[in-house]
């Protein structure tokens, strides 16, 4: 499924409308990427389309503590404990009042399908679980969290899967709908296993950088 159906859809642009909410601040970063070049000396530089129709920047900002860190009210953030013991410090609490009205706003305009990406969601996954209920709530039919398709440090790939999850998993997901609706009773109680894998995920985005501090 995933060599066929899916990589077909993404090759073709022909996956579901979606959108991505991002960290304020930071709303053209999976565009620019890496800003790999890979001929370097090039006058036109080649940017790749995004897949996402529209943005929604997220109030929230979680700084790791460091060792004689001094911005100023630091003091009285809250601090959270991440998945592996860091300590990260919430400079700007979620606001889901703001995000309500954004996400409303953009299923007024027909997009089901929405892609997270909130920076050190790796370390720290709550801010992006949180926006994720919210948007299952008011109706999204498909919400992928960078957190969890894509747990890893650098905020570049991990936000690229994530909006390839949304591009693509609805179209999967009614394409297998329909290949067991040919079966008796949907093939329900019979284990059906596919092969899966986008292997074109991380094409073109070699070593990019870590979530900036």
């Amino acid at each position: 499924m995933g060599t066929t159906v899916a990589t077909n859809a993404l090759l073709q642009r022909r996956g579901e409308r979606s959108a991505l909410a991002v960290t304020r601040g930071f709303r053209n970063l999976l565009h620019i990427g890496n800003q790999a070049r890979p001929r370097l000396f090039d006058l036109e530089v080649a940017m790749p389309e995004v897949l996402y129709e529209e943005v929604i920047e997220v109030d929230e900002r979680l700084i790791p503590e460091q060792e004689g860190c001094h911005l100023p009210g630091s003091d009285t953030w809250t601090r959270v404990t991440g998945c592996s013991g860091v300590t990260l410090l919430v400079q700007r609490p979620l606001d889901l009042e703001r995000l309500r009205s954004d996400l409303e706003g953009v299923l007024a305009r027909g997009i089901r399908s929405l892609a997270v990406l909130l920076l050190h969601s790796y370390a720290w996954p709550g801010h992006e679980e949180q926006v994720g209920s919210l948007a299952a709530h008011l109706g999204f039919s498909q919400v992928s969290l960078s957190s969890e398709v894509a747990g890893m440090a650098r905020a570049v790939p991990r936000g690229l899967t994530a909006c390839v999850d949304a591009y693509l998993s609805p179209g999967v997901r009614r394409y297998l709908s329909s290949f067991c609706g040919g079966f008796k009773n949907g093939l329900k109680g019979v284990p059906v296993l596919f092969m899966g894998g986008v292997p074109v995920l991380f094409m073109g985005v070699p070593e990019p950088p870590q979530d900036p501090p």
